[in-house]
């Protein structure tokens, strides 16, 4: 039986598939390079659109050191002892340096209980607890400790926090603290929460130790009180010259009292300049005439002395106006009170001062200011609402620090109004000053340069190795991923000859290259004068000719930057972007340059959009000659393996009739 073939189904009796794809693959040759032009065009716009990316990210490290928030007005503040202060600065801080001794850190009101038993219960009822003027209220249904520390402190939330120590494996302490520090956050309780701190052994009753002064009923002092300073509206004022002392009913000891003062201290209207006198208005001279003359009489004569200026009074400037006095009469100066019209405050710990009180005096012998004594008591801070904590772990006080030897008090330990632009953050207590500078953040800018030079050196890297054919470009670059070297490799020469990369390498070596106006006194006004440069090595470093110093990278000599930055940051900052012509805009420097350079690249419209949008038409053309190319390809083969089809069915008829006849042949021969 001859052997059955199908046309276009399986393997060819005669070959003729074989033929179809020897045709078609030369048909298919301005398809494959239709498809080389399109792989090719898809590569350059990568291309393009990295670069886009490098000289993007190039702009912005320029723009980043001449723009409004540039690194060289950041600042910084450095304190010599973190452990005691620290601080932080914003770019509206002025370079300035500062002795802020710490006196006392501010602290809130954390209480302990007594050793209770581990299973002790808190009874249910309704607890509430103050902090200031905010108060926290919980309704309890009863439970252990644990329990209760827990409801308080989901209460609480950001007012009070409550927590359980063990104290032994069979007792336990509850403790209550407040979240604000400051003297006016003192920590309250009311209700049943008074009598659990009663029962729990964290409060006791007390005698109140406060007392108050009353600036209505002065009395006299070391000389006669001047009616003037009668007390007017609840308020002692006291003039010039003018002194009083304010009594209590019965002398007190000061151990863990505090005094405090509320007071005003004006200053006075100057005296104005003496005028000369007139002195007495006298009547005009007569005069006598007779045939004609006149004969005026002599003007008349007081006799008054030549007219002397009186002598200015003597200025005196002394704000140390209030003392403390003892039974035994005795006296000690309190510091000196703060100008100003607004009401300030004075505090001051007793027990460190004098160990027994009985007035307050004041004399004021300052020439031009007034004082007004609004209110004065002394008080226990740990004394609140008749009850004293038996076992504090800290009472809520106020912060207490002296800069350059002014005492400020504030209720927090931060403290951001005592120098414009920083931030205080007080630690704890020193007896010993804290320096504290505020300067450029000098870090910060390095940090800027070194990225500015890092971004330069990757897209001369880029217009290098697009530009040229010379393998050496990659393996010269040391930080290159092996990834990022095939890619580098597969892009060798890719642009070579495009007058666009020629023009981009000059203007960004021209921009790093260029002197700047950075004034006339300036020591510098290269990028070279910084430790920056194509070559930064020192003289006398002692290396050789290296090739890869002349492909337009540049380095950082670090040691030299430093310095610069240390001793020329102002000049440093006009070097990279400077107002030259006083019109508070940046019109010259490195960064300005550079920005000016990069920006017609990757604007909207720009070179870089124009060659990706060309090579997008370009794309797009190939991506429609290739669909033609198929479509002719396919028609191609279905009409050869057609045809070729139609060439071994006609050769299988043929075949079939001559094994007929040779059969019919066979079978007659035999007969």
């Amino acid at each position: 039986m001859p052997d059955i073939s199908i046309p276009g189904i399986g393997s060819s009796k005669y070959g003729s598939d074989k033929l179809v794809e020897g045709l078609m693959k030369i048909e298919r040759v301005p398809r494959d390079k239709a498809a080389a032009r399109l792989k090719s065009l898809q590569s350059q716009k990568t291309v393009w659109l990295d670069m886009n990316r490098k000289i993007s990210s190039l702009r912005d490290d320029a723009r980043n050191l001449f723009s409004f928030k540039n690194p060289f007005n950041a600042r910084v503040a450095k304190s010599s002892n973190e452990e005691v202060v620290s601080a932080t600065a914003t770019r509206e801080a002025v370079e300035q340096s500062r002795q802020i001794l710490v006196k006392r850190a501010a602290a809130p009101d954390r209480f302990l209980s007594a050793d209770l038993p581990k299973d002790y219960k808190v009874p249910a009822g309704d607890y509430a607890y103050s902090v200031g003027e905010k108060s926290v209220e919980l309704r309890y249904g009863g439970g252990s400790l644990q329990d209760f520390a827990d409801a308080l402190a989901r209460k609480g939330r950001d007012l009070i926090r409550a927590s359980v120590v063990s104290v032994t494996l069979d007792t336990k302490a509850l403790v209550i603290e407040s979240q604000k520090s400051g003297s006016v956050n003192r920590l309250g309780f009311s209700g049943d929460a008074e009598k659990l701190g009663l029962d729990s052994g964290m409060l006791e009753r007390v005698a109140t130790r406060a007392r108050d002064f009353d600036p209505t009923r002065p009395s006299a002092w070391e000389k006669p009180l001047d009616p003037a300073s009668l007390a007017k509206s609840g308020v002692l004022s006291l003039g010039t010259g003018m002194e009083a002392k304010l009594s209590l009913p019965a002398s007190t000891g000061t151990e863990g009292l505090t005094l405090e003062l509320k007071y005003r201290l004006s200053r006075t209207p100057e005296l104005p300049e003496p005028t000369r006198p007139t002195g007495p208005s006298l009547a005009p001279a007569g005069s006598a005439t007779y045939e004609g003359f006149t004969i005026q009489s002599a003007p008349p004569e007081t006799g008054m002395p030549e007219w002397t200026p009186p002598p200015r009074p003597i200025r005196v400037d002394d704000p140390g106006i209030a003392y403390l006095i003892g039974p035994d009469a005795s006296k000690i100066a309190l510091p000196p009170l703060e100008d100003g019209d607004e009401v300030h405050t004075l505090k001051a710990e007793l027990g460190a001062l004098i160990p027994e009180l009985s007035a307050l005096a004041f004399r004021n012998r300052d020439t031009a200011r007034k004082l007004e004594l609004v209110s004065a008591r002394v008080y226990d801070p740990k004394e609140h609402g008749g009850f004293k904590p038996k076992r504090p772990i800290s009472s809520a006080q106020d912060a207490l620090v002296a800069m350059d030897g002014i005492e400020a008090i504030r209720p927090s330990n931060e403290i951001s109004d005592l120098i414009p632009g920083v931030t205080l953050s007080v630690k704890e207590a020193s007896d010993k000053p804290v320096r504290l500078k505020i300067e450029p953040d000098r870090e910060a800018v390095k940090e800027a340069v070194i990225g500015l030079v890092g971004n330069y050196n990757r897209l001369m890297a880029q217009i290098n190795i697009l530009s040229r054919s010379d393998e050496r470009l990659v393996s010269e670059i040391a930080y290159f991923t092996d990834e990022e070297k095939k890619t580098a490799e597969e892009r060798l020469g890719l642009f070579q000859g495009d007058s666009t990369l020629s023009l981009l390498r000059t203007s960004l070596q021209r921009s790093m290259m260029n002197p700047y106006d950075t004034g006339s006194d300036s020591p510098v006004n290269i990028l070279a004068q910084i430790g920056v440069a194509t070559d930064a090595r020192r003289p006398g470093a002692g290396q050789g000719y290296d090739v890869s110093r002349m492909r337009g990278y540049m380095e950082i000599e670090e040691e030299s930057l430093d310095k610069a930055l240390t001793e020329n940051f102002e000049s440093v900052r006009k070097l990279f972007g400077n107002d030259s012509d006083g019109d508070l805009l940046v019109d010259t420097g490195v960064a300005f340059s550079l920005d000016a350079s990069l920006k017609p690249y990757v604007e909207t419209g720009g070179i870089v959009s124009l060659k990706t949008r060309t090579i997008d038409t370009q794309i797009g053309t190939e991506k429609k000659t290739l669909e033609n190319l198929d479509r002719q390809l396919i028609t191609k083969e279905a009409d050869l393996k057609r045809k070729y089809g139609m060439m071994e069915s006609a050769l299988g008829r043929m075949e079939g009739t001559s094994s007929s006849i040779d059969q019919f042949s066979s079978n007659n021969s035999g007969q």
